[in-house]
């Protein structure tokens, strides 16, 4: 049996690579000129799952469901930060021959012809970790407090 302690501190580590690397495609995104909507939509997205992810960790520093099995959610985690930082990389290739003053055309072309079918892709992974998450934090959360005892059991 795996020491309890330090499956808490990988499975901290893994959602912290997580955060980052959302966090990191997001200010990816920010700083692209002229951005097109489907990269927008994309940063709604991450918006929208790096809240998830920070409860998650919050859950699991705080020790709120020691019992509860979070090592189990590390796959769905992984996938989200992986997702993230293969498509940051291949953001980055799509538009190194941008300046600072706007994309370039060819970089455009790429994003919004070539890079549709990733930007799908990535929307779904992002989707399907966001609602894997939420139900597992529900979960933990309904466990925690069924595993609460009550201050008057039986009220007079």
């Amino acid at each position: 049996m795996s020491d309890p302690l330090s499956v808490s501190a990988s499975i901290v580590s893994i959602v912290g690579f997580a955060i980052q690397s959302a966090q990191f495609l997001a200010r990816t995104i920010d700083a692209i000129k002229e951005v097109p909507a489907s990269l927008k939509s994309i940063r709604s997205d991450l918006d929208a799952v790096t809240p998830v992810l920070q409860q998650l960790d919050d859950a699991i520093k705080n020790g709120n469901a020691k019992s509860f099995p979070f090592d189990r959610l590390a796959p769905a985690v992984q996938s989200c930060d992986r997702a993230c930082t293969v498509f940051r990389q291949k953001l980055e290739n799509w538009t190194r021959h941008s300046s600072s003053k706007g994309g370039a055309m060819t970089d455009r072309w790429k994003i919004g012809i070539l890079g549709q079918e990733r930007i799908q892709a990535l929307k779904a992974q992002l989707s399907e970790c966001k609602a894997t998450l939420t139900v597992a934090l529900s979960t933990a959360t309904l466990y925690v407090l069924t595993l609460r005892p009550t201050a008057n059991p039986h009220p007079n």
